[in-house]
């Protein structure tokens, strides 16, 4: 059985139908946090805006390794756009449990719709410096134990990994 390091089975183990939205899909960061969890047998939303081509290579790489992944093209900024990502990955997967914010691109209508549409005690990930979420929205993520947190490139999936550890099975 894999570990967390703590003797404990890791989120690869107690998440294996998890759903992830990853911004930034296209980019280097984004595209390895894709990879991670699609190699956990997490379902995996990649985000992009522009470079399609990369994102093409991305996604027929994790589906040749047997990954489940889509690819939704998406403007952070533009708020109808950030509620259609929700909808698409909810139609692909029944659902989200985890956002990982890679880019630079504010994420205030993503925290805003994931607030509503991220499952009971899921988790909100930025690895990129950013805007701080509204209280309002931070209301409503703590009434549905959804955590926030901060994370360089490199730790996203040892932060997920302590997560899915911690969420009740």
């Amino acid at each position: 059985m894999e570990t967390n390091g703590c003797g404990g089975p890791s989120a690869r183990v107690l998440r294996r139908e998890a759903v992830a939205i990853v911004t930034g899909g296209s980019v280097r960061a984004g595209r390895e946090i894709a990879r991670g969890l699609a190699s956990w047998g997490w379902a995996v939303v990649v985000v992009y805006l522009e470079q399609q081509r990369t994102i093409e290579v991305t996604v027929a790489e994790i589906l040749a390794a047997g990954g489940k992944i889509v690819a939704v093209r998406a403007d952070l900024a533009d708020d109808l756009d950030v509620q259609r990502l929700f909808a698409e990955s909810s139609a692909a997967f029944g659902g989200v449990d985890v956002v990982v914010h890679t880019t630079t691109d504010s994420p205030s209508f993503l925290y805003h719709h994931a607030a509503r549409h991220v499952r009971r005690r899921g988790a909100i990930i930025t690895v990129a410096p950013s805007d701080g979420v509204r209280p309002g929205v931070a209301r409503q993520l703590r009434e549905r134990g959804i955590i926030v947190g901060r994370a360089s490139p490199e730790e996203p999936l040892s932060f997920l990994d302590r997560w899915g550890h911690q969420v009740p099975r």
